[in-house]
């Protein structure tokens, strides 16, 4: 069975891609690239962290000819996979542009999710329709939600300092399209370590396994 999708590394040229023989290992015949945008200043890499949907957006501008399949499913550096993608990350549901490990709702959490305080800074139109996926480190996204996302009417929506984890999935949203949760659990903000003989998919990893 062949993959619904290509994948992309999302890293720097500090960070690299540690975690790289065991994805490829686990997933041979997954087409895998590379994001890595040089980092010029120590605060690039702030930078690169509050805006990585910039370098998802950039990173489609120029590969998107070259990205055979239907989706793209972008992972951080730091994410540690030893299991075989297609069994843990399904196809995205008739209508979904954009998948990630937890969808945040405004209604319910605009209080309680600090990202949701960049919701003023969206467009007027666009704030009531303000959701998160959290955290960014895997994400699913169709190329037609990729090719939405590059219009040129979100370029200053791009361009302004809104948060990664509300702004790209609101766009997609705005676009017409659902947002919906990715069906894992281990990919979160607390450091993980991948239990010794475990099968799956972590979030953040920091050190060698």
């Amino acid at each position: 069975m062949s993959y619904p999708f290509e994948a992309v590394w999302m890293t720097t040229q500090e960070h690299g891609t540690p975690h790289a023989q065991a994805l490829q290992a686990a997933n041979p015949n997954l087409a895998i690239h590379v994001s890595s945008p040089p980092m010029a200043a120590p605060d690039d890499y702030l930078h690169a962290w509050r805006n990585c949907d910039r370098n998802i957006r950039s990173w489609w501008r120029v590969n998107r000819d070259a990205t055979m399949k239907d989706a793209v499913l972008f992972l951080e550096y730091d994410v540690y996979c030893n299991a075989d993608l297609r069994g843990i990350i399904p196809p995205l549901a008739d209508g979904v542009g954009i998948a990630g490990p937890s969808v945040v709702n405004c209604v319910e959490s605009r209080r309680s999710f600090w990202p949701f305080l960049y919701i003023p800074r969206l467009p007027r139109d666009m704030q009531g329709m303000a959701i998160a996926a959290a955290p960014l480190a895997v994400l699913l996204i169709s190329r037609a939600a990729l090719d939405a996302a590059l219009r040129p009417e979100y370029d200053a929506v791009f361009a302004d300092d809104i948060f990664c984890e509300v702004r790209l999935p609101t766009i997609i949203r705005h676009a017409g399209f659902q947002v919906a949760a990715l069906p894992i659990t281990n990919v979160v903000c607390v450091p993980q370590t991948p239990p010794a003989g475990a099968i799956g998919i972590w979030h953040p990893v920091k050190h060698a396994v």
